[in-house]
């Protein structure tokens, strides 16, 4: 809603109305606000009105071991505002005065690269007492400002999600050519678009956003700053709203500890979001009774995935996902915690009437038994509420679209895949099934060595090390000079899909003997762990999938008595699958071949 209000309605509203200005958290566009006004909204926006002097118990002591540097800053803000000289003295010691006491007050070291401090250069422009300058600008920092706003952070990989979620598209570009959101976001989440603009245009923004009193509201101002470029204030909120709109609540209720001035640690149960395939939605979102009832499911747009909740059986589920997010499209997302998760949530919604039958039932496969006690005995309401009752909702709903379902995903992801001839990606040789054959048999006295899991580490003094330690794992190497071994024959770059659908940027590198997988480090450009490390003469078969020819899978093992034994499983992305698979498999060859004539 756009509130158009002339100067002095709305100078009479902020004498009269207090914080009557989160009336219906609209925008107000002012024309030719003043400064005094101004003033007067973004504090009560910021619920700072009336607030005493927060300053008051310091003794304005500058004397952080970083000053030097709080100093320079503070005058460079204040080159960037132009400010006569009668007014640069004051304006500078304010300046360094806020910054200085915020290090002090919450134990913050100053270093460089920080992006808050352009925060002060749209408040000097109110002209606002010391005191109230620093309550604005700790209110914002507190508010606004997430957690974790590093390079890495973690609200860079939710925005990734966000990104992924709205625009696919752009989303795999910007990832093909290793543009990551912090890269170009950083000082847009970090400063709240003031760092990269004239503080007059900083001030129009805020006019918008403040009222506001949303912080999630900044990633889909980024979200639109990256799809569509707008110079129109009024149609960057409105689009932003509308993507806002279009997004799971999840998105809020999953990541509310990014703001605040809360010093709690992330919980262990919260998502990695550096590894998510793309955007979580919790369960009770997705049981929105409106939503059920209309039982619409293959006519909407958006497409929440759900697994058991087991990691190790939801792999062809999350392979299913990957293949939407590879043909770019758009509203995907993933049930967290799966069926169990619903599960769970059905034993543990406080309904009268729950239906003993089915208590038992989700008890049974959910392993959850609170609400179990309670249950037992009692009947279902006539009115039909309670756990039946969704239920029946549910297995409606699903019965009655699931032919469609199925219909419309076969059909969808037949007529997005490429027919590739598969008749060099697979190789299964029936030599090396034989008992008679000497597959496990040691090459030259090398050991072979089993990656089950990812867990599996080698030593970095020379690639074709003959047996691991403790010691060795998780051992970090740089990237390039591993490349560069001679014993190296082939490098192949590619991503590392674990049973989760987890993917990893990796390195296969095949020597005379082995093919290790280097893991990048993402914290560490160039550098890697080494994953895992298999002897060629382990291999059991190599197999690519009909719809995802660029998704192989190595099975390793020996022969026993029983057959051939498998030890371990790797999957790989790999671009140009064909053409990898095929040098891999020659240099197996060669060691077949030099294992029969030894």
């Amino acid at each position: 809603m756009w509130v158009i209000l002339r100067n002095q309605d709305l100078a009479d509203a902020l004498d009269s109305s207090g914080s009557d200005m989160e009336m219906d958290r609209g925008i107000i566009q002012v024309q030719d606000q003043s400064v005094q006004q101004r003033a007067k909204a973004w504090k009560i926006a910021l619920n700072v009105s009336g607030k005493g002097d927060s300053l008051s118990p310091w003794d304005g002591v500058l004397d952080l071991p970083e000053q030097t540097l709080i100093h320079n800053r503070s005058q460079q803000l204040i080159d960037q505002l132009g400010v006569s000289v009668e007014d640069r003295n004051e304006m500078l010691s304010d300046v360094e005065s806020v910054i200085t006491f915020y290090c002090k007050s919450r134990n913050i070291t100053f270093t460089p690269e920080l992006s808050w401090p352009h925060l002060l250069k749209p408040l000097l422009g109110l002209q606002l007492p010391r005191s109230d300058l620093y309550n604005c600008f700790y209110a914002i920092m507190n508010k606004y400002i997430p957690r974790e706003c590093v390079p890495h952070g973690r609200p860079f990989h939710l925005y990734r999600l966000l990104l992924q979620y709205h625009e696919p598209e752009l989303c795999s570009f910007l990832d093909t050519k290793k543009i990551t959101p912090d890269s170009y976001a950083i000082n847009w989440l970090g400063s709240l678009f003031s760092s990269h603009c004239l503080p007059e245009v900083t001030q129009a923004l805020w006019d918008c956003y403040l009222p506001q009193a949303d912080p999630f509201l900044m990633f889909f101002l980024m979200l639109i700053m990256l799809v569509n470029s707008k110079y129109d204030i009024e149609d960057l909120f409105s689009l932003a709203q509308y993507y806002q709109s279009k997004t799971p609540l999840s998105l809020r209720k999953m990541n509310q500890n990014l703001f605040g001035s809360s010093l709690l640690a992330l919980k262990e149960e919260d998502i990695d979001l550096s590894q998510a395939l793309c955007l979580p939605v919790s369960v009770p979102e997705i049981l929105q009774a409106n939503q059920l009832q209309q039982a619409n499911f293959p006519l909407g747009e958006h497409l929440c995935f759900m697994g058991s909740g087991r990691e190790e059986e939801d792999m062809y589920m999350n392979m299913v996902l990957a293949h939407f997010l590879q043909k770019s499209k758009e509203y995907v997302s993933i049930a967290k915690g799966g069926f169990m998760a619903l599960q769970r949530h059905l034993v543990d919604m406080n309904i009268e009437g729950l239906d003993s039958s089915y208590i038992h039932w989700i008890v049974s496969t959910s392993g959850s038994h609170s609400s179990l006690s309670s249950a037992d005995g009692e009947s279902l309401n006539s009115d039909g509420k309670g756990v039946k009752s969704l239920v029946n909702k549910m297995t409606f709903a699903l019965k009655s679209k699931s032919v469609n379902v199925k219909e419309k995903m076969i059909s969808f992801i037949e007529n997005t895949s490429t027919p590739v001839d598969r008749s060099g990606l697979v190789i299964s040789v029936s030599r090396h099934v034989s008992s008679s054959d000497r597959v496990g048999k040691p090459y030259r006295g090398v050991k072979p060595v089993f990656s089950i899991g990812d867990e599996e580490e080698c030593d970095t003094d020379e690639i074709d090390s003959s047996s691991m330690s403790d010691d060795d794992r998780k051992e970090i190497v740089n990237i390039q000079t591993w490349i560069n071994k001679p014993d190296v024959k082939h490098h192949i770059p590619c991503n590392e899909v674990k049973e989760t659908g987890h993917m990893f940027p990796s390195h296969l590198l095949v020597t005379t003997t082995h093919m290790y997988c280097l893991r990048e480090i993402a914290s560490r450009k160039g550098f890697a762990y080494i994953q895992s490390r298999q002897a060629l003469n382990s291999v059991v078969k190599i197999t690519s999938k009909k719809k995802h020819p660029e998704l192989i899978t190595f099975k390793f093992g020996n022969n026993n008595s029983a057959g051939v034994e498998i030890s371990a499983v790797e999957r790989y992305l790999i671009p140009n699958a064909g053409d990898a698979t095929k040098v891999i498999k020659q240099q197996i060859m060669k060691v077949l071949d030099a294992l029969e004539s030894s």
